[in-house]
């Protein structure tokens, strides 16, 4: 699957998301962001529809559901588990068995945004490279973020196996964002 297929695809599933359960990215579903499992969990759900059936999709995903040897754990060098979204075919390891490694962030109104990111991609890429995957990418969400004109401004970074960082800035164009939220908050119950 070529990069610009791929985002594209991620891009439907990301705008189904946003308007399919912006109770859980607004403020409308209580006083805290959601936690990156709760939106990998519904990223992944949309995405789903989006890839052809021979993929597997999960979100924190272990690679066997067993104790595994150092070596081939899902965790990067200081323990922290990651990725956020896989899209895989389950016991195979190898690029032509490993499509997209993703790494989300939704709690980034208080840090540096953009440093915080490159910690982020950096840790994608480690294990872009030790597993294989065509493709890495860093999906930051950027809720609440101070002096944004949208409550959600979606940003994003992305790798290929062999090509090194080959994209990376908004996942919208500003007036394609206001359209989605405005979507978004019209289909929240009332």
């Amino acid at each position: 699957m070529l990069l610009a297929d791929l985002q594209n695809r991620v891009r439907i599933a990301l705008t189904t998301t946003i308007v399919n359960e912006w109770s859980l990215l607004s403020q409308a579903g209580g006083t805290s962001r959601p936690s990156e499992r709760a939106v990998a969990f519904h990223l992944g759900w949309y995405l789903r529809l989006m890839v052809e059936k021979s993929w597997d999709i999960d979100c924190e995903y272990n690679r066997s559901g067993m104790f595994l040897e150092e070596a081939v754990r899902l965790v990067d060098d200081q323990g922290r588990r990651i990725p956020d979204l896989i899209v895989h075919r389950r016991g195979k390891l190898g690029p032509e068995d490993n499509l997209l490694l993703l790494e989300l962030a939704t709690d980034r109104a208080d840090v540096d945004v953009d440093t915080a990111a490159a910690g982020d991609f950096g840790r994608a890429r480690a294990l872009q490279a030790r597993f294989g995957y065509q493709f890495a990418a860093v999906l930051d969400l950027r809720i609440g973020e101070h002096g944004a004109e949208q409550p959600i401004t979606p940003h994003w970074q992305w790798a290929e196996h062999d090509g090194g960082v080959v994209d990376v800035g908004d996942v919208y164009e500003p007036d394609v964002l206001a359209e989605i939220v405005e979507r978004a908050e019209k289909a929240l119950p009332r």
